[in-house]
């Protein structure tokens, strides 16, 4: 018991359950969602409206991801030294990155992407005859897709959500905020509470107007409400017993008029690119390619066995936003033991218990799809969940493998590494796709998550070889975050 009880004192479990039964809610909210979607729209327009989800994302995942994890990171680290300066350069760096993106994204997606269908169709005319040269391609398409392929309504729904970076981007910031600073309690709040405005507002938008458009019109309103919240939670949060000071608003406006996103956004675009790779493959390809190879209705059966998946992943989901700023304090310690232990803890731990979960979740999925969803989901959702099974076990021990690459900064050994990946995986995908009718992509998928097992050999290299020097010292880095000499730090910790 007072082992126990020593285990609940410490801050980074405290964190990370923080977290976890927030995940658990907003998965619980998701699921829920696609439940009542699936009534709602059927299979067809829910498939529309994943997809058109998912074209938006192509282009927002670049910053969404990337640069909200670097930032953190950087705020982590500098937090652990005390320094109040450098931890509001980065910040306002994050708010400055989100408006000057999310102005170029608005921009794009209301005058360029609704014509894009046009576009490329003049593109698939001009290249028609080349592809006539491989009668296998073209035959595979022309024999599988549906109408939803030419629906034009996908690329002007895509255009309206590329208003969420600006109207998100309060958000978004005051999230990376409570991340680099542990202020774990408030950041669960921030979700939760944009979740469940989401939930609603999303159900009662396609309830209203019958079709993929309310949900659309749901999620854009949902994104505004979200950044309020957001607001009000930084303030308050600003006046409480965190372990670190949090900057205030006037600080971070007056830090932005000196950053220079050039400045940082180097680390922050590195590591976009490696994520925005691992979303695009994980999530936002699949669901492209079925749409264009299968039609809609498979874009909704492969989405719901992804969510399905995805929920025994979520026993990480707390782990894994706590231990980037976890790590990254360590490495502003400069503290390679504790670095050590916590990560080996970490990948064993989680990986072990998501894998069971995963085995445990199988034999009752057709029970579970076939009780909650219209009758025609039950095979095809179980068909796909065994197939990302296969993907998605080795990928359960990956929860803190994004967390080492960046702020032990072997950025370029992560990029090597993903660059050799793709070499091998995505010829293979390729293959797949061509040569099983719909659930190639699923096949594809599972062969590029269990790619992870690849950098889990290279990290464990690494850290046995640095056990003595520590990974700070050596000529492999770059300059990581827990280094004041580094390009990256000093360009936000200083003045322009």
């Amino acid at each position: 018991m007072k082992r126990l009880l020593g285990t609940l004192r410490n801050k980074f479990v405290r964190d990370a359950a923080t977290l976890q039964f927030a995940g658990f809610l907003n998965r619980f909210s998701q699921a829920a969602s696609a439940i009542a979607l699936a009534f709602l729209l059927g299979a067809e327009g829910q498939g529309l409206f994943i997809s058109a989800v998912a074209l938006q994302a192509l282009f927002y995942f670049l910053v969404n991801l990337g640069v909200a994890q670097a930032t953190a990171s950087q705020v982590a680290a500098a937090a652990a030294r005390g320094n109040t300066y450098k931890s509001a350069g980065w910040i306002a760096f994050m708010a400055k990155v989100l408006v000057l993106y999310g102005i170029g994204l608005l921009a794009f997606g209301f005058l360029l992407l609704p014509k894009m269908d046009f576009v490329l169709a003049e593109v698939g005319r001009a290249i028609g005859p080349f592809f006539e040269r491989f009668p296998a391609l073209t035959d595979f398409f022309s024999a599988n897709r549906d109408s939803s392929y030419d629906d034009h309504r996908i690329w002007v729904w895509a255009g309206w959500l590329c208003a969420l970076p600006i109207l998100e981007a309060p958000r978004l910031v005051a999230a990376v905020a409570f991340q680099g600073t542990r202020r774990m309690r408030f950041l669960a709040q921030l979700e939760n509470g944009h979740e469940v405005v989401r939930f609603y507002l999303v159900i009662l938008g396609a309830m209203v107007t019958g079709s993929p458009v309310g949900a659309i019109l749901g999620m854009i309103a949902a994104g505004a409400v979200g950044s309020i919240l957001a607001i009000e939670l930084y303030r308050e949060a600003r006046h409480d017993d965190g372990p670190y000071p949090l900057p205030g608003v006037r600080d971070i406006v007056a830090r932005a008029r000196d950053i220079k996103v050039r400045q940082g956004i180097r680390q922050g675009l590195r590591i976009a690119l490696l994520k925005n790779g691992q979303s695009l493959f994980g999530n936002v390809f699949p669901r492209l390619i079925l749409l264009f190879a299968a039609g809609a209705r498979w874009v909704t059966y492969f989405h719901i066995a992804q969510k399905i998946m995805e929920v025994p992943m979520g026993l990480a989901q707390g782990v894994t936003r706590t231990v980037l700023p976890a790590l990254g304090e360590l490495a502003g310690l400069k503290d390679m033991d504790a670095f050590r232990r916590l990560f080996a803890r970490v990948t064993l731990i989680t990986g072990g218990i998501i894998s069971g979960a995963i085995l445990l979740a199988l034999p009752v999925i057709p029970i579970l799809v076939g009780t909650l969803f219209p009758e025609d989901f039950s095979d095809p959702v179980f068909t796909f969940a065994c197939i990302l099974a296969l993907g998605y076990i080795p990928f359960a021990f990956a929860s803190a493998v994004d967390s080492f690459y960046i702020v032990s900064n072997q950025i370029k050994a992560w990029i090597w590494l993903t660059v050799l990946g793709a070499a091998i995986t995505i010829p293979t995908n390729v293959y797949l796709i061509l040569t099983i009718p719909k659930t190639g992509t699923a096949w594809g998928l599972s062969l590029y998550f269990s790619w992870v097992l690849v950098h889990l050999a290279y990290i464990t290299w690494f850290l046995n070889r640095h056990k003595e020097r520590g990974i700070w010292h050596g000529h492999e880095s770059d300059g990581g975050v827990g280094d004041d000499a580094t390009e990256e730090v000093e360009a936000c910790g200083s003045s322009s």
